[in-house]
Parts: C-alpha cells; structure tokens; sequence
C-alpha cells in the first residue's frame, strides 16, 4: 500500500521512479492471450503445499452501476486445520469501515487518507449481510468433492461486533478438527465515493474489499479478526477464488486471476467468470472508459487498464514493471501466478492509486512538472512508476508471505520497502539518482533515510498498526523507512551475499504460510550466523564481533537513534622522556628535556606530534562502525569501534591526523544526523572558507526534501 506522510506532502508528489533503461523482455501492444491456468507451470513456481490451502470462496456478484451497489453471494468452503473444535465464524466485513463517521476507521481518518478528503457530499459506503446458511460439511477429503457431504442447508444467526467491521457467524454445531463447512451469505454492498482505497468515482469503480471474508484461525485455536482500523488491512487464509461478476455489457473490467468465460451479452449485461487459485483476496475495477493494454514478460501475462489520457505513460509503467519481476523472480523465487494486472485510476479518483491485492494492483500518474523547475536544474525519475514497484512488491510482501499487517506490518510494508530498494538498485544502479536540484541529488540512501529523524522515534518497528496514530504521523517513517533502514543497515554490515541468501531463505521458505517476525530474525541468525566477526582492524586490536540478535532486539524493539560524532580531531605535542629512567645497569638516570620548541603545531614534524580523535556514540543504539582516518602523510587507515562504550579515544603517536570520518561506506542508514560524521583537525588544514557550511546546508535540505517522500 502508498502511504503519504500528510504534512510533508508538498515535495513528496515529485518523488518516485520513472524509467531509464530496463529489460526488454515485456512489450505493450499486441495482445496477450489469456492464460490457461491460474498459477505458472509448476516447474517455473515450485510446488505449493498442501496444507496452505484453507479457505476456498465461490461468488456471484451484479454490480449496479448507477446505484455504486453489488449484490452478491458468497459461499465459503474452510477446513479446521487447528487442534481444536470451532463453533462459530468470523468474519470481516471491511465496507463498514465507511459507513459513518463513528466507525473506528472513520474516527482514526477523519474523512481523510493519504492527502485526499472524502467529500461533504460523498456518499457513505457498507456492507450489510443477508441470510446465511451452512450448506454442507465433512472431512478435508471431501474438499474437491461438493457432493462429498450433503444434508439439508441450516439457517445460521450471524452478529456485527463492537465495530461493524467485524461480525460473527454462529453455527449449528462445533467443525472439529480437520473438517470442512461450507457457509453460504448473501450481502449488499454499497460502494462510498472514493477517496480511500475502495469506491467510485463517476463511471469507475474499484472493488477491493467488498465481500465478506474470513478471520484466521491460529494453531492454538483462536481467531485473529482485527477490526478494520486506519493502518491495518489484509490479513486471511489462502484458498481458491471462483468468482462470477454480472456487470454492464459497456464495462471494461479487469481482476485478480484469469478470465476463465464470458457468456455473451445479453439485455445490455455480461457476465465474466474468473479463477484465482492460492491467493488470500479478491478485487476487480470496471470502467466504460478503459482501454487494455497487455504485454508478456516470460510467460506471464501483464494486462494495463486506464483511460485514453493515460496511455503515453503505459510504457514507462511496464518498464518498472519488468525490472521489478525481474529482481524479485531472481531475489525471491519465482513469482507463482500466470497474470498480473495494472489498474491506473482516474484523476478524480486518487484516493484509489497505490493498493495492492493478489495480481492485482492500482498504481499512480506520473508526474507533468512544470518547466520553470528546470531552470533551477531540477528534475525527477521516480513519480509514478515507483508505485508500480512498490505495488508489485506486495505480490511477495504480503502476497505471498501472508504476514499479519494488523499485528506486525512492517512485515509486509518494510519489507516491501527493503526490497524496493533494491530492485531500483538492480535496476539504475546502486547510486543512481532519483531526482536532482541542480547538483544535488536525492539517491537510494535519502530515499530511505530521509525522515527517520522526528516521528520515527515515537514508535517501535514491532508495533501493531493501531498503535500508530494518525495525528503523530509516524506510520509512514517507522513501518516503511524506518525498515528499510534497518534491513539495508544490516545487508551492508554483514555483507551483500550474506544478506542477500538469507533474504532468500525467508522468502522461499515462508511463501504460502503465514510467518511472524520472529520467523524472519530466526530464519536471519540461521542462515547468517547468531556471532559474526566484521572484517577490518578493531579499535583496540581485537575483532569486532556482531551480535545479530541484538541488532534485531534494537532495531525492533526499542526507539534507540543511530547516531555517532566525532568530539575531538586533533593532534598534541607528543609527550617527553624528561626525568628519571633506570639505563641498561639499572641505575636511575636523569634525562633531560630537550629543549622548549614553541613553533606552531602545524609547523612540528610529524613524529613531534599524536593523532587523537574522540569518537562518541551519541544515540543508544549500539551498533559497530567503522572509523577512516586521513594522515598528514596523505595515507589512511580504518578501524572497526564495536560502538558498545559511549566514546573511544583514537591515539596516533608520531602520526598528525588531518581528519576523520565515521562511517565512510555510508553503511548505517539508521543514522539519520550525519553532518558531524566528518571532521578535520584544526591545524592540518587552512580555514574552509564557505564550501563546508555550504556543503553542510545542501546536505540538509536534501534530507528535508526527502521527508515529503511518498511511499
């Protein structure tokens, strides 16, 4: 999902990925023919187990254009994989976020999301369950078999919750482990005009969570239903999706798995049917107005909706498109579905851009600047099409690693974020440029670390998402960024392949399963190792060890702020011999002092003088850094300081120190204050003149920028 930082959304809609060079694997224009099968060949995407497959859902839906409203039925095949016996169902009802002001979404949002308001006159949006019955139930064998288990339908009672997000089926009699019950609900759903995620804007219509869905049973037996709260969204079982939608014969529609028929047109209506297999959520758009534009990348299918006005950016959207398949089919095993579609909503319907679903996405416009920025010599790469990236990242962060959002979401957002990142690196480059104001440029790293200094310190990475509140503003900074820190932190502390392997493991291990973050640091310390000993010289001679569950602990766990300066660089006399020394006899002997040298330091030779440099460890983030000094010689050296102690004194005896710079690789992007990072002793060097407060200010509006970034 986007996510705006509201108060600093001024500079942030200039901000995201538009395309330079990417494969040349995919090609907009000749139609793609529609896939057969849901999921790619098996011997492309691997096997999909068994056990994964929990909650199957069959729906016929007739959307009433004019009135924004579809009626539908929904009947919900689930099997108990728990240990224990279930006697109700819950379920999530996420319309009724929308459907007052009172609603715990509507009292979080104020009638607000990501920038754009819900109108005065903006209708209200619900979903109002009808008649429930349960049809059928069994053992798990019978899952492929509908006549496996039989008996008449029995009418069930169903209750909304607290918050009308949620509601409650009661059912006739308890489903033991391991078997099945087959629910059957009628529901109306009311589309509110868009202005956050779901809705309508005139004749466009986006459905994503407009049909009622099951909760998660856990393995010890109790249900994880969250209510339907600002920041928290998706969180359900895998299963298998038939999906039969009755719409206007005009409408263009695209959704989540294949087009398996559409019946001819009759008394102005069509009716599409579709199948989406091992996905955890279902959405669709219609559109009279949309114009399809498909491509082949491999041999999945890549399907473009958006209005004529919109067509000379479909290239570039495809463009990030493939380099993002292309990173993470390789970063993170294949990508399993056979299709992926790319819904670009109209302007009057931007609350709709950037949410994601399975194989399904909306994405945002690339941006027109306006010319007279040029002549401040600035320009931008990323708006728009960065979106595209990020969207599909969620196919894999939380497509396919169903994590809990509601508990934990920078499973899915943070991640998502780290492996943005480097797709873009894959991509342009690991230093490439995002967006330029004049020679100052906004790159990977200022991407990342651009507002992690504020509001990300308010809140813990491991906070469910309630805990962030909308009038602190730090969902953004800390899910997002925030993760991403703290995972490209690591990637360059331990080092690229190592990460980059265990980054793998995790996603290839947990895909289809519903990890937590203690499974991701697990699978991490395992693969990489608890203790790893950092290349390089340690500040007192010894190897610098890195204790990987302790950065977890910290980085996850805690608000404490990466942040080290350097106190003192500078070089002193170096002490005398003057006084009493026993000579090769054994006698005390007076040596005396040579005589008084009053000449400037800078004008004493180098073995009359000792380097000092005090490195401070300000924040109470402990974390090792690595330390580069610079010799009046022009050599250099480095030195790794575990960063536990809150300073370590550097001596250079008969070395004079011109400066020092902490952290020169620029591997802790959790740091945020990085202007004291660097720092030159007083007499090596003639007075800087301008060019370092000037250097300093560029620094620091380039971070200011990046704090309107959207994600």
């Amino acid at each position: 999902m986007v996510v705006a930082v509201t108060r600093r959304t001024a500079f942030a809609s200039l901000l995201a990925v538009a395309a330079c060079v990417a494969p040349p694997s995919a090609e907009t224009g000749t139609p793609v023919p529609e896939p057969t099968q849901a999921l790619r060949p098996v011997e492309l995407r691997g096997a999909v187990p068994s056990q994964a497959r929990i909650a199957d859902y069959e729906i016929d839906a007739h959307l009433d254009a004019e009135k924004h409203q579809v009626r539908g039925t929904v009947r919900i095949t689930w099997v108990n994989r728990s240990s224990r016996a279930v006697d109700s169902l819950p379920l999530h009802l996420y319309m009724n976020g929308f459907r007052a002001e009172d609603t715990a979404w509507m009292l979080e949002a104020r009638g607000t999301h990501r920038g754009v308001r819900r109108s005065d006159d903006g209708r209200f949006g619900y979903i109002d369950l009808g008649a429930a019955r349960v049809l059928e139930r069994g053992r798990e064998a019978d899952l492929q078999n509908p006549e496996g288990a039989g008996g008449p339908p029995q009418p069930v009672t169903w209750k909304e919750g607290d918050d009308p997000s949620v509601a409650s089926v009661a059912l006739p009699a308890p489903v033991q482990p391991g078997e099945r019950v087959a629910l059957e609900l009628e529901f109306v759903t009311q589309l509110p005009e868009v202005f956050a995620r779901t809705g309508y804007a005139g004749d466009f219509h986006m459905l994503g969570q407009w049909f009622p869905k099951l909760g998660v049973l856990q393995p010890d037996g109790t249900w994880r239903t969250h209510v339907f709260t600002l920041n928290s969204e998706f969180y359900a079982d895998f299963g298998n999706y038939e999906v039969h939608l009755d719409v206007p014969e005009a409408m263009v529609v695209g959704a989540s798995g294949i087009l398996v028929a559409a019946d001819p047109p009759s008394d102005g209506r069509k009716r599409l049917h579709y199948r989406a297999e091992m996905v955890h959520d279902f959405a669709w758009a219609a559109d009279p107005d949309f114009i399809v534009l498909d491509a082949q990348w491999k041999d999945l299918r890549i399907r473009q909706l958006m209005h004529k006005a919109q067509q000379a950016d479909a290239g570039r959207h495809l463009e990030a498109l493939s380099a993002a398949l292309a990173s993470m089919d390789t970063r993170f095993g294949a990508y399993p579905w056979s299709t992926i579609t790319v819904v670009h909503p109209p302007d009057d319907a931007k609350g709709a851009q950037g949410m994601e679903y399975p194989t399904f996405f909306t994405t945002s416009a690339i941006l027109r600047t306006p010319a007279w920025l040029g002549l401040f010599g600035f320009e931008e790469r990323l708006s728009g099409v960065f979106t595209t990236v990020h969207e599909f990242g969620h196919q894999y962060f939380q497509g396919l690693l169903a994590s809990d959002e509601a508990m934990q979401p920078w499973l899915d957002e943070g991640l998502n974020t780290t492996s943005n990142m480097l797709a873009l690196g894959d991509w342009h480059g690991e230093d490439t440029w995002f967006a330029k104001i004049g020679n100052q440029t906004v790159s990977i790293d200022d991407f990342v670390r651009g507002t992690l200094d504020g509001e990300s310190q308010l809140d813990p990475v491991d906070s469910p998402a309630e805990a962030y509140r909308a009038v602190v503003g730090d969902y953004g900074d800390v899910v997002y960024r925030k993760t991403g820190a703290l995972m490209l932190s690591l990637r360059r502390i331990v080092g690229v392949e190592r990460f980059d392997a265990a980054f793998k493991a995790y996603a290839l291990d947990w895909r289809f399963r519903h990890p937590t973050g203690d499974d991701m640091v697990a699978t991490f310390i395992r693969e990489i190792g608890p203790r790893l000993t950092l290349e390089g010289d340690g500040a007192d001679g010894q190897p610098v060890v890195f204790d990987l569950a302790d950065y977890f602990e910290q980085a996850l766990h805690t608000v404490n702020q990466v942040d080290f300066g350097l106190d003192q660089v500078k070089n002193r006399r170096r002490a005398g011999t003057a006084g009493y020394h026993r000579d090769e006899h054994g006698a005390l002997t007076l040596q005396s002092p040579p005589e008084d040298d009053e000449r400037p330091l800078a004008e004493l030779a180098d073995d009359q003088l000792e380097g000092v440099v005090v490195v401070r460890r300000i924040g109470e983030f402990r974390v090792p850094v690595e330390v580069e000094f610079e010799f009046g010689d022009g050599t250099r050296e480095r030195r790794v300081w575990s960063g536990r102690d809150r300073y370590h004194i550097f001596t250079w005896p008969g070395r004079r120190v011109r400066s020092a710079r902490i952290d020169p690789d620029n591997k802790l992007l959790l740091e945020a204050r990085r202007l004291d990072n660097h720092r030159g002793a007083p007499d090596s060097a003639p007075p800087n003149g301008l060019s370092r407060p000037v250097g300093d200010l560029a620094e620091a509006a380039a971070l200011a920028l990046m704090g309107g970034l959207i994600l």
